[in-house]
């Protein structure tokens, strides 16, 4: 198997794994895969080397297409758990208020003054 056809099946496999749904509770076990199949699709690129037949020229656009692919979805799943730790953080923060409210100094409202008597 020539390096170009090894380096479209690890590109196919990533781009399987990166467009599948990732559920929260499985995201550890999917993005370990993910950087697997990069590090190994990284080998394969270091020994990449022309001259390229017509047949790894059309497999080699067709990765191209799924590298564009692949970063989008990868993209996506880095603002997916961006939003879950920033939702993690809102909720220890209120959570934190609602154990002990008087621990935060609360802000000063205007106060109002009667000088009628």
């Amino acid at each position: 198997m020539s390096v170009v056809t090894a380096l479209f099946q690890m590109t196919k496999e990533l781009r399987d794994v990166v467009c599948a749904p990732v559920p929260a509770e499985k995201r550890e076990e999917t993005i370990t895969a993910i950087e697997r199949l990069l590090e190994q699709r990284e080998e394969l690129l270091r020994e990449l080397c022309p001259p390229f037949s017509e047949e790894e020229k059309r497999l080699g656009r067709q990765i191209v297409l799924w590298n564009q692919e692949i970063e989008q979805q990868l993209r996506e799943l880095k603002q997916q758990i961006q939003r879950d730790l920033t939702m993690m953080r809102q909720k220890k923060i209120a959570n934190n208020h609602y154990i002990n409210p008087y621990e935060q100094p609360l802000a000063m409202d205007g106060m109002f003054y009667d000088k009628k008597r």
